[in-house]
């Protein structure tokens, strides 16, 4: 009995330690972006030096990579794809629609044609370079590759030797430095860095299933091969300068590792609270800004006080009435499966 307690006790912290990690990464996305909109020198500040956005979403990535194969491993295929389905869609599909009604009655902001409108609907504009309607959805076609990535390794019994990906990731990241200093443009580099990312977070759920060591080559290699490779692009993203891109990326592994370092301990239940509405959070808070601009609440800090506000709130309700419920669907549907694949006598 006293060993199962405390298996079970273990499991649970390893989801808080994620769930903060979550939530100290949407927040400080959600701070960034509020920040930057009302403070033109802290925005140069942060294209210079450090981007605190940048930072959460490698951090996201490092527990995207971490969560799906535990899921998958334990899920099969169309328990995996119902749950993440019912899990991401509603809520960013509810946030788009607001965010296209918002632009179209008040013209703050852009929709795009067809294609992209399509695109967006899909969820797959960050995958392809398409325009995105809700500024941080970008992230979420990537995802959706790394899914399909181990969705795919899954099915062919391939699940734990599809970590050695991280490496051809970061491999097409180096591609597209060297293709862009050489061919003097911006080409698609952060598209293979945030899958080799996941690769990572991946590599570090190995380790703590069997005490896998594929999590120390890659580590290095992105340490090491991410700040020089930036550098020998030479900025050709002009959005990014070297120095910012690179640091912000270690920090983003950083913030992951300062708390998966204390994986074992509690955790502050704000954080934990954070992390369960992060995902409404991330998606809503450019929308909540430009609402409280529109209502013409005082510039400055109590500008961004009040969008941080709004931001919580409305997360909390779309959590709470949207987000849950419809995973409680997906459980429920995914479960009756399984059910009646169960054999019986």
């Amino acid at each position: 009995m006293t060993s199962t307690v405390t298996v079970k006790s273990e499991t649970g912290r390893k989801i808080e330690f994620l769930e903060a990690v979550r939530g100290v990464a949407s927040f400080i996305v959600v701070l960034q972006h509020l920040i930057a909109a009302e403070y033109p020198a802290f925005e140069d500040f942060s294209r210079q030096w450090i981007d605190a956005g940048r930072v959460g979403v490698v951090a996201f990535f490092l527990v995207s990579g971490y969560v799906i194969p535990l899921s998958l491993q334990r899920q099969d295929t169309r328990t995996f794809l119902v749950r993440r389905l019912y899990r991401l869609f509603p809520l960013y599909w509810l946030v788009l629609g607001l965010m296209m009604l918002w632009i179209g009655t008040t013209g703050d902001g852009e929709l795009g044609g067809p294609l992209v409108i399509m695109a967006n609907v899909l969820m797959v504009q960050g995958a392809v370079g398409i325009y995105t309607i809700v500024p941080t959805a970008w992230t979420l076609g990537i995802e959706l590759i790394f899914y399909g990535q181990s969705l795919v390794a899954k099915l062919i019994g391939r699940l734990d030797r599809s970590v050695v990906m991280g490496y051809v990731w970061l491999a097409g990241f180096v591609a597209a430095a060297i293709a862009g200093r050489v061919l003097e443009r911006e080409l698609p580099w952060t598209l293979p860095l945030l899958l080799y990312t996941a690769s990572l977070g991946h590599a570090i759920h190995l380790r703590d299933r069997d005490g896998s060591t594929a999590w120390r080559g890659l580590l290095v290699a992105g340490v090491v091969g991410v700040p020089l490779f930036t550098y020998l692009n030479g900025g050709q993203d002009a959005a990014w300068p070297p120095f910012d891109y690179a640091v912000s990326f270690l920090l983003g592994l950083g913030l992951f590792f300062a708390f998966y370092a204390s994986r074992r301990a509690a955790h502050s239940r704000v954080l934990i609270w954070l992390g369960a509405i992060s995902y409404a959070a991330y998606l809503l808070h450019p929308l909540a800004y430009r609402v409280v601009r529109a209502v013409d609440v005082p510039e400055g800090i109590v500008r961004v006080a009040a969008a941080i506000a709004v931001t919580l709130v409305v997360s909390w309700l779309v959590h709470r009435f949207v987000e849950v419920p419809f995973i409680g669907v997906a459980r429920r549907l995914t479960s009756r499966s399984s059910a009646a694949k169960a054999p019986r006598g």
